[in-house]
């Protein structure tokens, strides 16, 4: 038996016309539920699309990752953090007797602060987001070795510079430290960011792949309006939840085991970038899906008027 549109009860044996009525509710009952299922997933291709796009072009690509972490390094905060961890470096490798490094530190520290404002430091600074970007996001290492950083940050350029200041201000040779990468926290062994760095590539084949399901959900779909504005309000909600997710993001990052110091003020810095950003490019979204449910709305009250006439 079926219920056609909320009519009475019919049966097979009511005769022709119950047969055929049976049938078109049927197929109406499964045209919708596929339109639905179509468009569902065309809305998660296109989150998986558009997440992938930002990290793509913003933490896997160099260049965008410089230019979003490069404001950093004219942070107050953040420069004073990082004068306290070069001090730390410098004074640690000296090789000198302790009651000579507690005479040292002064001038390191003096010199230290006196780079961050040099004309040099832009470009090591550069330098230095260059490299541990390259360190980040390098191949997974073999199992056997230690779990990775999450992030790596190397000053090599910056100490190189603090050393050259301080050496030519004193007439004396300045060792450079031995390690001068600092790693906050670890992943699992395996090299996650070198996989999340792949998978991003297919960002184009995520959004091309929702536009198809979102056609197929249009031409399946009984009331082509309301589904357009359905699709319109999905995309609104994605944009919003980006807005969302760029709030809570610093406190996201600091979170993590194994950020303090000049890593922590350096991590929180970034995802304070990263959020700014990611809430300015949920904007374009939102407005798109805002437009997408008005025309929606639009194209099924022009439709159901065309019906009536």
């Amino acid at each position: 038996m079926c219920i056609l549109r909320g009519q009475r009860v019919l049966r097979a044996g009511d005769g022709f016309h119950g047969i055929i009525g049976c049938y078109l509710t049927v197929k109406d009952s499964m045209r919708t539920l596929v339109s639905a299922l179509l468009a569902l997933l065309s809305l998660v291709a296109v989150a998986v699309g558009l997440a992938s796009l930002w990290v793509e072009q913003n933490l896997v690509d160099e260049s965008g990752f410089v230019a979003l972490a490069a404001p950093l390094g004219d942070d107050p905060a953040f420069q004073g953090a990082l004068v306290d961890s070069l001090v730390q470096d410098v004074t640690s490798d000296t090789g000198l007797p302790e009651q000579f490094t507690a005479f040292v530190e002064p001038l390191v520290r003096d010199a230290a602060t006196a780079v961050t404002g040099s004309a040099g430091y832009p470009g090591a600074w550069d330098r230095t987001l260059r490299l541990s970007h390259d360190l980040t996001f390098a191949q997974a290492p073999d199992p056997s070795e230690p779990a990775p950083a999450v992030l790596s940050l190397d000053l090599a350029p910056v100490i190189d510079l603090v050393t050259e200041n301080i050496s030519s201000g004193l007439g004396l040779e300045v060792p450079v430290p031995g390690s001068t990468t600092i790693e906050v926290g670890s992943v699992p062994r395996g090299g996650t960011f070198s996989a999340v760095a792949e998978a991003v590539q297919g960002w184009p084949l995520h959004l091309a792949g929702a536009g198809i399901l979102a056609v197929l959900a249009l031409l399946v779909a009984r009331r082509r309006g309301i589904t357009l504005a359905l699709l319109g309000l999905g995309v609104v909600l994605i944009g919003v939840a980006g807005s969302l997710l760029a709030g809570i993001l610093p406190g996201i990052a600091v979170a993590a085991p194994g950020v303090d110091g000049v890593a922590e003020v350096f991590v929180r810095g970034l995802a304070e970038q990263a959020g700014t950003d990611l809430a300015a490019s949920s904007i374009p979204v939102v407005v798109g899906g805002l437009l997408a449910t008005v025309l929606g709305i639009v194209v099924q009250l022009v439709l159901g008027r065309r019906r009536r006439g």
